[in-house]
């Protein structure tokens, strides 16, 4: 079928593109290529795949007179990964960030719905679900947070954690949204957040099948890393290719489940292959329980497989950071049969080797 992606020379956008070719589809690759480096993964797109196979549309989310210039009939699905990513952006320019996220989400919508209410697969972050997550009972040791045992776990949040005993282990789908007034999402999860009540709305108001992933720390290869984005890809730029130093914002214990970006592109194709199954869901998507880093730990595991050392400067906490965030994957699994299958070690391993070329 012939798939649009938008952002598709983006990290996860190029990962997303190669999946959906290798399994016989055409990507219409949607792509304002604001962003210098991702001219390397256009290259690659276009160097590596016939225009049978891979066609490039330059054009921005937020401007109706680019979308029309899209190909509207034989469209199979619109996978919408385009947006601003940084949370310090979204601060810096608020407007920005709700013109790309909110408005560039609900323009594609339009575009989606006019030419045939196609499959709508949408890009969320965990950031929409707020800092609240820093009331559960966290507890650290040297390296890394965790989350300890809840005797009486507060009611707002219980049906949103997965439990193993008393004790928190991820967060799924029905956590709350809501900040209650005193938890931040930042302004990139209220765009986002935006964006994704949006695709729900045309889900129930005009039948649109659509999904939403609510995605955690993605990885891997196609990634330009910068301090804003991209933590881990920037990590490993600084310490491996770089001159080591890093600013780490907070302890560096703040904890995350990472997913390499080819897991979550199968994910995407998985959905609008199947679209029938996951019609209407809402996914939080991660490396899950087994697939846990801190950012201290992270920086470990680049030094040894590089050879070279980190230098540390610590900073205040960034606004809206979560100590921990570990999705749960049991509702994906149950509905696709989808769960990572690339461990972090070799995630890491492939990457050098792109970042050595």
């Amino acid at each position: 079928m012939n798939l649009i992606i938008t952002g598709a020379c983006g990290h996860i956008g190029c990962n997303v593109t190669i999946e959906a070719i290798k399994r016989g589809h055409r990507v219409i690759g949607f792509d304002n290529l604001r962003r210098p480096d991702v001219l390397d993964n256009l290259r690659y797109l276009q160097q590596n795949y016939t225009k049978d196979q891979f066609e490039f549309v330059w054009g921005d989310v937020r401007n109706l007179y680019d979308i029309d210039r899209l190909p509207s009939t034989n469209i199979g699905g619109i996978i919408h990964l385009a947006g601003q990513c940084g949370i310090p952006e979204s601060l810096r320019s608020s407007f920005y960030d709700f013109d790309v996220n909110a408005r560039g989400t609900l323009n594609m919508l339009d575009f989606a719905h006019r030419i045939g209410n196609v499959p709508f697969a949408y890009a969320s972050t965990n950031k929409t679900f707020s800092d609240i997550t820093n009331i559960i009972t966290t507890m650290e040791t040297p390296d890394r947070y965790f989350w300890s045992d809840m005797n009486e776990p507060l009611d707002v949040l219980k049906v949103g954690l997965d439990w193993n005993g008393k004790q928190p282990i991820a967060v799924n789908e029905n956590f709350p949204i809501a900040g209650f007034g005193k938890y931040g999402h930042s302004m990139y999860g209220i765009s986002k957040l935006t964006g994704e009540l949006y695709v729900q709305e045309y889900h129930c108001l005009y039948g649109m099948p659509t999904i939403i992933n609510k995605k955690s720390c993605i990885f891997g290869l196609f990634q330009k890393g910068v301090e804003d984005q991209g933590w881990v890809s920037y990590f490993l730029l600084k310490i491996g290719f770089g001159d080591g130093k890093l600013n780490i914002f907070g302890t560096g214990k703040q904890v995350r489940d990472v997913l390499d970006a080819r897991d979550v592109a199968r994910l995407y194709i998985d959905e609008i292959e199947q679209i029938d199954k996951c019609d209407g869901e809402i996914f939080t998507v991660g490396g899950g329980p087994d697939n846990t880093y801190s950012l201290l730990e992270v920086i470990r595991e680049i030094e040894k497989h590089t050879g070279k050392k980190a230098e540390l400067t610590f900073k205040e906490k960034r606004n809206a950071d979560q100590d921990i965030f570990i999705s749960s994957l049991k509702r994906v699994n149950e509905v696709l049969g989808w769960k990572p299958k690339i461990k972090f070690e070799q995630t890491l391993k492939d990457m050098i080797n792109e970042y050595s070329k």
